[in-house]
């Protein structure tokens, strides 16, 4: 078989380029650190790391919902810890306003401060957290729970916002104004069967400041402090749900990642002694190219 001078030149110089192409794609792999560049190089792998990415991806945002979850919710625990104490100073000043060394002035007189802590709670009630949202209006975040003008009422809804924190777990990230600080009733209101805690305290006051206050208002006080306690405690268990989720998840995205790692990931070691060996081959490649090219029968006549 005759093998021409051309055909020799091609050989060579494919030679050439596939050990270029080879060293080339390394030189990538290196630059990347990715340990395939293309699906096609292992279609397994490549599947497993869709999968994984989703996983993790997916993970990553229960993890941003339940931060938000934390905000409000700390928002609220911390609400009602105040509005509990505030609470407390009221109970106090309506006991001392049923002594009867009291004079109808001393009864005007702590009946104005228990305004002013009534507004201090209305304040508690109607917080917004750091995105301008109203914490116990529902799903109505963009109005004030409640309002004192011309009477008080609720402005928000029934609903509680579930937020997804895992992949079968959800959490409600609040409560509704009016399961934490009473419904709203019509007048005329009796002492002692007040629901709602502003109602409850505009009362002492009115009743305080026409020296007639009523023992039966303290029982109003009360039960308006139980069910501050109670939703507290329920607010105290979903940030320990938060806490215990949040490892959970954070355990599950590190496996991810350390799968992921483990099948995509370039061993630099490997790479690299296979980038030199490539260097080799691709010199001896080209000093055979070389040689081939100098070989000619006119080089051997004398």
């Amino acid at each position: 078989m005759r093998i021409s001078t051309s055909w020799n030149h091609q050989l060579g110089l494919n030679a050439m380029l596939d050990q270029q192409s080879k060293l080339s794609e390394t030189q990538l792999k290196l630059s990347s650190g990715k340990k395939y560049l293309s699906p096609a190089e292992n279609a397994v792998a490549a599947t497993s790391m869709i999968d994984l990415n989703h996983n993790i991806k997916e993970n990553e945002q229960y993890q941003v919902n339940i931060g938000a979850a934390r905000q409000r919710l700390d928002l609220e625990e911390s609400g009602l810890d105040n509005a509990g104490s505030v609470l407390h100073r009221i109970r106090e000043l309506t006991v001392q306003g049923l002594n009867d060394s009291n004079t109808a002035t001393n009864r005007k007189q702590i009946a104005m401060e228990i305004d002013e802590l009534n507004k201090q709670l209305l304040s508690i009630a109607n917080t917004k957290n750091a995105n301008g949202e109203y914490i116990y209006s529902g799903y109505k975040t963009d109005q004030a729970a409640f309002t004192d003008t011309p009477a008080y009422a609720y402005q928000g809804d029934a609903n509680q916002r579930s937020i997804a924190i895992g992949p079968t777990r959800q959490v409600t990230d609040g409560d509704p104004g009016e399961s934490v600080f009473g419904s709203i009733q019509v007048a005329p209101l009796t002492a002692g069967s007040i629901s709602n805690v502003f109602q409850a305290v505009a009362q002492i006051s009115a009743d305080l400041k026409a020296n007639t206050p009523n023992k039966n208002s303290l029982n109003d006080i009360d039960t308006a402090l139980v069910r501050f306690d109670t939703i507290r405690a329920s607010a105290g268990a979903r940030l320990n749900a938060l806490d215990d989720q949040e490892n959970l998840n954070a355990d599950y995205i590190l496996d991810n990642k350390s799968t992921a790692s483990d099948i995509g990931d370039l061993d630099y070691a490997e790479a690299l002694s296979k980038f030199n060996l490539q260097q080799i081959s691709l010199q001896a490649a080209q000093q055979a190219f070389t040689k081939v090219q100098n070989l000619s029968l006119f080089n051997y006549i004398s």
